[in-house]
């Protein structure tokens, strides 16, 4: 926030825009920091959150930290989601948050309903795509790639330890969405950057992956 990050994350984070067809991308040590940050940085105790029931450890914390009321919505039902969309009356802005692949049971998200439901009523849709990148879609790079759905998800949040095999998280999305983070993200201001050996890690995985993918 005050200084500024080192050479290789600063690439890293323009490297992972590209690979997940987005404006601008920003590191977090952990993946599970990395919910948190979001969750907290933008939604507000006047906001509504729609999650998934089965969504992963990290996007539940990061929906009580976020104090906004939460509603769950059955496991992959675009018809229970908007049932509960349309009942909210809320004045805040609405967030549809959800597991891309889903981390126990390996199934993947209807995100094509779920963007539909985020334009029609007006909702941010951020997807965990953690279990996702390097597993599905033509490019390695998660559910949107698979679905054919790039630029239309709002926040797409990754881990660098599950198919990248090293350490830390990111979140993928617009640049407003990345600057309103790094000023508000507690998470983010707070904890300690990755070193440089790391990042550097992350690189060297991500070509791996492209390049195999490509091939």
């Amino acid at each position: 926030l005050t200084t500024g990050g080192h050479f290789e994350a600063a690439v890293l984070e323009k490297e992972l825009a590209a690979f997940k067809h987005t404006e601008s991308a920003l590191i977090f040590n952990t993946g599970y920091m990395t919910n948190l940050g979001v969750l907290y940085g933008l939604v507000k105790p006047v906001d509504v959150i729609f999650s998934d029931e089965l969504n992963h450890a990290s996007i539940i914390d990061g929906c009580k930290i976020s104090k906004a009321k939460v509603k769950v919505y059955r496991h992959a039902s675009a018809q229970d989601l908007e049932r509960l969309l349309e009942e909210d009356k809320t004045a805040g802005n609405r967030f549809i948050v959800t597991d891309g692949v889903f981390s126990m049971d390996g199934d993947i998200a209807p995100l094509p309903d779920l963007v539909k439901l985020a334009e029609k009523y007006n909702a941010i849709l951020i997807v965990d795509d953690a279990h996702a990148v390097g597993v599905i879609g033509a490019d390695g790079s998660g559910t949107a790639a698979y679905f054919g759905l790039q630029g239309k998800i709002d926040l797409q949040v990754g881990t660098m330890s599950k198919a990248l095999a090293g350490e830390g998280g990111y979140v993928a999305g617009k640049k407003i969405f990345m600057d309103y983070l790094i000023n508000k993200s507690r998470p983010f201001i707070f904890s300690t950057a990755l070193g440089p050996a790391p990042v550097a890690a992350a690189r060297a995985a991500l070509d791996l992956l492209r390049e195999n993918k490509n091939g």
